[in-house]
Parts: C-alpha cells; sequence; structure tokens
C-alpha cells in the first residue's frame, strides 16, 4: 500500500500523532520531582524537556492532515492523477513537514525552553507567570526559557491550526460538491431517455462522501477546537486543561473509529443483530488476526502470492475511510486509457 502517495502521507500523519500522543499521554511523570502544585511529577528537566520536545511533533500532524487534505482536493476536483500528485509536489510536502517541524521542536532547546505548564512540559518561561509573555504577570524573573520565544510559538500555534482549519473545512466541502455535481449530471445523462415522470434521483455517492467528511471532521474539531477553547478560556480550572489534554492526544484514535466504521456497518448488514461495538472488536484485532493467519497458510503451501494478493484485496477493503470512500471515487473519475471501454461517473458524465 505504501506505493500510493496516500498512504504514504498517512504513515507519516501516524507516525507524528503516535509519537505526540505518547508524549501527552505520560502526563505529569516527565516533570520534574518536586514541582509546586504538580500531582505525580516524578522526573526532572532532561525528561521534561524530551516530553515537550516530541509534544511539538503536533504540527507535524497538523501539515500532514493539510497534505492529506490537498492531495483529495487535486484528485477530485481538478482531476490529477497519483503519479501526478507523486511527480510533482509529493516529495517536496514531505520535506517540508518533516524539516519544519523538526526545526520547530529543536529551537527552544538552545533557549532552555520546554519547562511545565498546565501537567504537562511545553515550550513557556519557567514559571509559567513569568516575564511578559501572553500568560507572564510581567514582573517575576523567569528563571528558564524566553518570554519571547513562548510568544511566537503561541502565535505559531494558532496561525497554523487557524490556516490549516480553513484549508480543511474548505477542500471537503470542494471535494463533496464536486462529486455532488458530478452525481447530478450523471443522473441527468441516465434518465434523459427515461419517460418516468416520478423517478426520484438519488445520490448515494456524495450521501457516503459527505457522511465521511463529517465523521472526519468531527475528529478533527474535537481533538483540536474544544482544547483551545478549554486551554484558553478565561479563568479557567485545572480540571479543564486536564480534559483538553486529553482529548488533544486522542486525535489517532477518533481517526481509527472513523477510518473502521464503513468496514463495520457493511459487516453489521450482513450479521444483523451485532452492535456495533462488537463489530468494532471483530474488524480491528479478530479480522485482522484471520487475515495473518490465512496469509501464511497460503505462503506456506504453495507460495502462490496471486492467492495472497486476492485475499488481501478481499479481505481488507478499507480500514481508511478518507481514501476508500474519495480515492477511490477519484480513480473512477480518471479517463479511461485508449481503446478501455468507458468506466465510471466520469465516463458517463463524457
Amino acid at each position: 500500500k505504501l506505493q500510493r502517495p496516500y498512504y504514504r502521507i498517512l504513515l507519516f500523519l501516524s507516525i507524528f500523532d503516535a509519537v505526540c500522543s505518547f508524549s501527552l499521554a505520560l502526563s505529569t511523570w516527565p516533570i520534574p520531582r518536586g514541582t509546586e502544585g504538580v500531582y505525580g511529577a516524578i522526573g526532572n528537566t532532561q525528561t521534561c524537556t524530551a516530553q515537550g520536545f516530541f509534544s511539538v511533533f503536533v504540527y507535524g500532524t497538523a501539515m500532514y492532515q493539510f497534505s492529506l487534505s490537498l492531495q483529495m482536493l487535486l484528485l477530485i476536483v481538478f482531476m490529477w492523477t497519483p503519479a501526478q500528485f507523486e511527480m510533482k509536489i509529493e516529495k517536496k510536502l514531505h520535506r517540508f513537514n518533516v524539516i519544519s517541524t523538526l526545526v520547530a521542536a529543536c529551537i527552544p532547546l538552545f533557549f532552555k525552553g520546554y519547562n511545565p505548564k498546565c501537567g504537562t512540559c511545553r515550550p513557556v518561561p519557567m514559571p509559567s507567570w513569568c516575564g511578559d509573555w501572553m500568560g507572564g504577570d510581567g514582573a517575576t524573573e523567569c528563571e528558564r526559557g524566553d518570554a519571547i520565544m513562548s510568544n511566537i510559538y503561541v502565535f505559531l500555534f494558532w496561525v497554523v491550526l487557524s490556516a490549516f482549519t480553513l484549508f480543511c473545512s474548505g477542500a471537503m466541502v470542494a471535494i463533496y460538491m464536486s462529486v455532488y455535481l458530478s452525481e447530478r449530471k450523471m443522473a441527468k445523462y441516465r434518465f434523459s431517455n427515461e419517460d418516468d415522470e416520478g423517478g426520484e434521483e438519488e445520490y448515494p455517492e456524495s450521501k457516503r462522501i459527505r457522511q465521511s467528511m463529517l465523521l472526519y471532521s468531527s475528529s478533527f474539531y474535537i481533538c483540536w477546537i474544544i482544547p483551545l477553547v478549554l486551554w484558553y478560556a478565561p479563568h479557567g480550572v485545572p480540571s479543564l486543561y486536564v480534559i483538553g489534554d486529553v482529548l488533544f492526544s486522542l486525535m489517532g484514535f477518533f481517526n481509527m473509529v472513523v477510518y473502521v466504521h464503513p468496514k463495520c456497518v457493511k459487516y453489521q448488514q450482513k450479521n444483523p443483530g451485532t452492535s456495533l461495538l462488537r463489530c468494532y472488536v471483530i474488524i480491528i484485532f479478530c479480522d485482522q488476526i484471520d487475515l495473518m493467519r490465512k496469509k501464511r497458510s497460503a505462503g506456506a503451501l504453495d507460495g502462490d502470492e496471486n492467492n495472497a494478493t486476492v485475499f488481501t484485496s478481499q479481505n481488507t477493503n478499507s480500514v481508511f475511510v478518507k481514501d476508500e470512500s474519495i480515492v477511490e471515487f477519484a480513480d473512477l473519475r480518471q479517463s479511461p486509457t485508449e481503446g478501455s471501454k468507458p468506466r465510471g461517473l466520469h465516463n458517463s458524465i463524457t
């Protein structure tokens, strides 16, 4: 699957998200022992610095979310092929995303800039209320860190989040409208020679894409927008900060739930009465274990790679709803090769 640009982008997104989420999941443990007002602090300056360094990988997660939305937009709306995307901009995106994230994570190291705040270590001065940065009182002298650097990181976080949220939301709307308009044209062509006046047009593909978009957007907003409101709300309380940290580190989990959802729905349709939670357990754990066992047995019997390929294609049709719902649709919209039969929505329209 890594032969496709989508899965390569998703791999890097998952790496950055997993590292950032793990660092935040450690909560107060890396904070130096004896820090006033922090429960469970058993670390030291080095562990705090490490947690802060890897927490900045959230920028990489955001950039790869942007890259994913950009690829979908180019494939669906602008009719690019995966090969075009790979040749023209994919490598540039990877270089920019990885290098800029590492640079952003390394800069605070030169200012001793990773320090405790609200239960985790972040690029803020110490104590967090010192200096004249956005969270400072303007009177207390900072023991570690730099007030200007902290202001820059707060500003950068808001700019990146706002820009990427607007772009991803706009891209999803554009993708949905492109699919919807294409289906309308196809329906008009299909029913142009029919005499049924009562036939009601259905747009199953656009409805499926719309549902996928709403679910995907919901996970993004829950894990980004709500934590920001909780973190920066005036007169916030510590419990709200904790809730914000928990939601912020669960984006990978919510994405997995969204990606697996279509396969769970299919399983429910084939097995009426099965609860959605049971479907998730079967699809995520049992189905994958069974898949690996059958692939190993198939390879051990005759080494026939074709059998394994056929089995894989039949049993792994999509943990990744965004890819299967949208990229698969994009493949249908690509122009047919010369001499081949027209297929898919694009050819029905033309």
